[in-house]
């Protein structure tokens, strides 16, 4: 009997007494079972995590099997580099549903346009496969909460694509400033700047514009208003507000991450935000400069400021309480700006051991061990995304209600 015979047989007699057929499937899975894997969004940002899986994979038994693009030149591109690999075709699909309803892939890989990831999560979720889903988790309200209950439900191993979660220079700092050795926190300060008319791909538009019946628009659009096909949307996805946050989704994720994990906040209290296009004005309609103030419970004020027009702007995190700061840039902890009490000598920060993101996924498919960081840290990273768009395109200041899990404009 082969092995997915002798699973779907367990999981008819599981049913039959009362048990989660996912159970015994997990307990099955051994050390020399091979994890397949199925690739949804072939993009340049889905390729960079094939490669991940192909060099990981090789310690850890685990393969690609399966791609799924609605760009048929993405498709062909990576199931040809799959096959390059691993001497075989993966199974090719244009719509993700086929993909998660076939039997030979176990878990996948979630890179495609950020307001896709929490529909493409949700349905595997729901499917019974495991994920790594590229951030942001989600950027609609909605959808951020059913992916934190249906995971909730289903207890499926999902890594959030937060990578800095892996990084053990991090890891040592959040336990440094977790432990209180900043005194009281009153500030923390986000920056990530950029030169450049950021996400704009001309070859890329070129050639989606030249055959569009390659692309399956209505499939890309998913549940966004339906219009003609229009390569720009199609390719530079990240400059409209149907389908992104630009700066916030893409930068402001990954920061307000680390925040929260630094100070053990999970939601901020108020949001207010302030941006414009003022120096590539090319048609976009995401800002390129932003300043995002967010208020947390703990009492203390986080700003994220981004911008694509001078790359000139601090270091990623700084953190400022009574007794000193900590910033990224030279991973120190020094008494720079505390008061009486302040750190007398600045301590450089001693790294943990780090591990890839992607590897520590593939490890934690076997273990069934939660990974580093997991669909409740990017509910929490979403929800502050979406409370700074909401502030920045209304003009208003956001609250969020933690327990009837709603925002409201003030």
């Amino acid at each position: 009997m082969k092995r997915r015979e002798w699973l779907s047989t367990c999981g008819k007699a599981a049913f039959a007494l009362g048990l989660s057929p996912l159970i015994l499937t997990e307990r099955a899975k051994g050390a020399n079972d091979r994890i397949q894997i199925g690739i949804i969004g072939a993009g340049a940002r889905g390729t960079d995590l094939m490669r991940e899986v192909h060099q990981f994979g090789k310690d850890l038994n685990a393969e690609i099997v399966a791609i799924c693009d609605v760009w048929r030149r993405n498709l062909e591109r990576a199931a040809n580099l799959v096959k390059e690999w691993y001497g075989r075709e993966p199974l090719k699909f244009i719509a993700h549903e086929d993909l998660l309803a076939s039997k030979e892939v176990d878990a996948v890989i979630i890179a495609t346009a950020d307001f896709q990831h929490a529909r493409h999560l949700i349905d595997a979720m729901k499917a019974g496969k495991d994920a790594y889903c590229e951030k942001p988790m989600a950027n609609d309200l909605d959808e951020a909460n059913e992916c934190l209950r249906v995971w909730r439900q289903t207890n499926r191993i999902v890594q959030i694509g937060t990578q800095r979660r892996s990084d053990g220079r991090f890891a040592a700092a959040a336990e440094l400033v977790q432990g209180g050795i900043l005194g009281t926190i009153t500030r923390v300060e986000c920056n990530f700047h950029y030169f450049g008319p950021r996400w704009r791909r001309p070859n890329d538009v070129k050639e989606a514009a030249a055959d569009p019946s390659q692309i399956d628009w209505n499939r890309f659009l998913m549940r966004k208003p339906k219009r003609p096909f229009d390569p720009h949307r199609f390719v530079e996805w990240r400059l409209y507000r149907d389908y992104s946050s630009g700066l916030i989704d893409q930068w402001m994720s990954h920061l307000i991450d680390v925040v929260h994990w630094f100070t053990g906040e999970q939601f901020p209290k108020s949001v207010v935000a302030h941006g414009g296009v003022f120096l590539w004005k090319d048609g976009r309609e995401n800002e390129d400069v932003v300043m995002v103030v967010l208020e947390y419970p703990k009492g203390f004020l986080c700003h994220f400021y981004a911008s694509l027009t001078n790359s000139a702007g601090g270091p990623e995190i700084v953190v400022r309480g009574t007794n000193g700061s900590f910033e990224s840039r030279s991973w120190t902890i020094s008494g720079e700006g505390g008061g009486e009490n302040r750190i007398k000598e600045a301590i450089k920060i001693q790294p943990k051991p780090s591990v890839p993101h992607m590897r520590n996924w593939l490890e934690c498919l076997r273990s069934r061990q939660q990974p580093n960081a997991t669909v409740e840290h990017g509910y929490q990273h979403s929800i502050a995304c979406i409370m700074a768009a909401q502030a920045l395109w209304t003009g208003r200041k956001v609250t969020f209600d933690r327990h009837k899990q709603k925002i409201a404009s003030v």
